[in-house]
């Protein structure tokens, strides 16, 4: 329990006046805070025993009520806290005292989320925006403390994202990825107690997603793949392509490719990846300088992209929502398109753009490149990433041999 005493600040006593602050001092767990009282006293006049004025001093009966009155009021206001939550911080119950609004999950999730909104790119914003909201909509409101959040209230939230939002595993990960985040960032600022942190105890299972990708006959057949009529249907095809050859670049890089990241001369691609914020440079295969070569018209500028989707004439860095929707839109018309590739060729899996990416990896390796150069050019932090697609091609390579069993 929180104990609540009246102290003075001897250390901000006022050397030209002789007198020093009262303050009132909040201890819960061997942590303190403190809240002026507006009131000051000459050192000798205060009985730090008592927590009162001694006689002499001015107005020392009025001070002694109205001190005590404060500190009675802190006593009850930190009792009812307390008794309420089972997680409170001294900062807590010094702003609820001080009549500050009552800390809650969302209340401060959502003013962080304002705080992080230009630092942070669109779709993360969003990305946790929605989260958010869809929590607020299973609550059915925005009253959640920090200490409702416990291991049953977790295991039935991810019950009904499960069974009544029917998310996929990655999607629950994702919606606790968010509260986690909050509730750290929280524990941080002492709004929420670690002591009473529900994810130290709890873990989530995942499943490994499947890695789908295209083996040699596959790509061959998807090579040979002649339905694409439309304009946009061809470009979603060509950069499905140029991803499978081009270090498995992702659709977002791939989207705002310009001429001016490409050396001809050399055929290299040069490019800042947009995930990881690092620089990017390998050389090309000549299947994809076959797919550039394709989108290579006379009278190109440096600043014009490659891959005509985009518009070249704005500035899509000083909107930069404007380009995070935009890539939105032509990232679901690709994967439509992609996906009806596959369903055209009866593929045994759902294609989509990111195939591409797994494809590239997978090859590589089959072919025979070094694990730590084809961790280099996918652009992964650590080479484990990129063992899952060693992992693929041996079990692979198992498979092929169980044909000498028959």
């Amino acid at each position: 329990m929180a104990t609540v005493k009246v102290v003075l600040r001897e250390n901000k006593l006022n050397p030209k006046t002789g007198v020093a602050p009262l303050y009132l001092r909040i201890i819960k767990d061997r942590k303190a805070k403190f809240i002026s009282l507006g009131v000051k006293v000459k050192p000798k006049y205060w009985n730090e025993e008592s927590m009162t004025v001694k006689k002499g001093y001015p107005n020392y009966s009025q001070m002694n009520v109205f001190i005590s009155k404060k500190r009675a009021e802190a006593e009850n206001t930190a009792l009812n806290i307390e008794t309420k939550n089972k997680s409170v911080t001294t900062k807590r119950i010094k702003e609820e005292i001080m009549g500050k609004p009552s800390s809650n999950f969302f209340h401060y999730a959502y003013s962080r989320l304002e705080n992080i909104r230009n630092t942070h790119s669109p779709s993360t914003y969003r990305s946790y925006n929605q989260y958010l909201k869809k929590l607020e909509h299973y609550i059915g409101s925005k009253k959640l403390a920090f200490d409702e959040i416990d291991i049953p209230f977790i295991k039935a939230y991810e019950n009904y994202l499960y069974k009544e939002c029917e998310n996929k595993a990655i999607t629950v990960e994702y919606s606790f990825r968010c509260i986690k985040l909050f509730y750290n960032l929280a524990i941080k600022e002492e709004l929420a107690d670690i002591r009473y942190y529900p994810f130290h105890n709890y873990t989530f299972t995942v499943p490994r997603p499947v890695k789908n990708y295209l083996n040699k006959d596959q790509l061959d057949s998807v090579l040979n793949y002649k339905n694409r009529p439309l304009h946009d249907s061809e470009v979603f095809y060509d950069m499905f392509i140029f991803a499978s050859y081009a270090g498995g670049l992702r659709f977002f890089d791939i989207l705002d490719l310009k001429w001016m990241n490409i050396n001809e001369k050399e055929q290299k691609i040069t490019k800042v990846i947009r995930k990881t914020k690092r620089k990017h440079q390998f050389k090309l295969p000549e299947k994809a300088i076959e797919i550039i070569n394709k989108y290579n018209k006379k009278g190109k500028k440096l600043n014009d992209h490659i891959f005509p989707l985009l518009r070249n004439d704005f500035d899509y860095e000083k909107f930069i929502e404007v380009l995070y929707d935009e890539k939105s839109y032509f990232n679901s018309r690709a994967n439509k398109t992609i996906g009806k590739m596959g369903t055209d060729l009866e593929l045994p899996f759902p294609l989509s753009f990111h195939t591409s990416r797994h494809t590239f990896a997978t090859s590589a390796l089959t072919k025979g490149m070094r694990i730590e150069h084809v961790s280099k050019i996918l652009d992964h932090t650590e080479i484990s990433t990129t063992q899952i697609y060693a992992k693929i091609v041996s079990e692979e390579l198992d498979k092929a041999m169980e044909i000498m069993n028959n």
